[in-house]
């Protein structure tokens, strides 16, 4: 029924961009969800390692998710003259987006409740085997500024606490925006110090642009790496980094966009250009 319906409006609007973004966009929501469904649908059917599959099931839910988020957005984002898109989205997209952003935070903690279901299926033996691993130095620039993690429980603490961080930060931040919103103080993609978008990326971006989260769990998959072959968790990792991760920089670069833009920077960027 979506397709057909897709295909009308596409048509009805005589082919401007933003019927064309939320036509093609349609597309790839309806062909991504029957696929997550059925996953979800096959793990649900074999139901014989409860203490992992129930957070595949999480992690697999986040793609209808994004898809019909994203699509919705699409939606509900006024164009402006000449076929320009606006950079405040209007509607419904306010009250989507907040759904979709303490979800990923969600995501992040199932797939370290997943990686740690797996590890602990025998506590005892897990902190035997950390415990006599050698030391796992700190990965990159991190080695000279971080002194190393003990192996054993403080290790595996450590990891945690890394990924929790960004857990607990990313729905209390997406909370105070909703709210700052409401008040008009958020300026979305604003750079104004007035309000409160600048803040809240700030905070944002110190526990997901340095990548803590994300490096806590490659120190995780570092220490364990043998452990965890069984489940193949690299590409599991490289998806979550990948459809999270990703997500946040993109918005940071149509930020830049919008101030490339800006007067000064226009003029600047013309003297360059010449």
């Amino acid at each position: 029924i979506a397709l057909p319906v897709l295909v009308w409006q596409f048509q009805k609007q005589h082919y401007n961009v933003h019927r064309q973004a939320w036509f093609i966009g349609g597309i790839f929501a309806i062909l991504s969800i029957p696929i997550s469904i059925y996953e979800i649908a096959l793990h649900i059917e074999y139901y014989t390692r409860p203490h992992l599959q129930k957070h595949v099931i999480r992690i697999l839910l986040m793609v209808p998710i994004y898809a019909v988020d994203a699509w919705l957005a699409l939606k509900f984002k006024k164009a402006g003259g000449r076929g320009e898109w606006e950079i405040k989205a209007e509607g419904a997209r306010e009250y989507l987006d907040p759904v979709r952003e303490c979800y990923e935070a969600f995501v992040v903690y199932s797939f370290l409740a997943y990686l740690m279901a797996f590890l602990q299926a025998s506590r005892t033996m897990l902190y035997c085997r950390i415990v006599i691993k050698p030391q796992v130095r700190h990965l990159l620039v991190a080695r000279w500024l971080l002194r190393p993690w003990d192996m054993g429980t403080r290790y595996l603490w450590e990891c945690k606490k890394g990924v929790l961080n960004f857990v607990i930060l990313r729905p209390v931040c997406t909370a105070l925006a909703f709210f700052t919103d409401i008040f008009d103080q958020y300026g979305r993609g604003q750079i104004n110090f007035r309000k409160s978008y600048v803040y809240l990326a700030a905070v944002t971006n110190f526990s997901q642009a340095s990548m803590w989260a994300l490096y806590c769990l490659v120190m995780l998959y570092t220490a364990m790496h043998s452990e965890l072959a069984p489940i193949r968790p690299l590409s599991k990792f490289l998806c979550i980094k990948a459809v999270i991760f990703v997500t946040f920089w993109q918005v940071r670069y149509w930020i830049v966009r919008l101030c490339s833009r800006l007067p000064f920077l226009g003029k600047r960027a013309d003297m360059v250009g010449g």
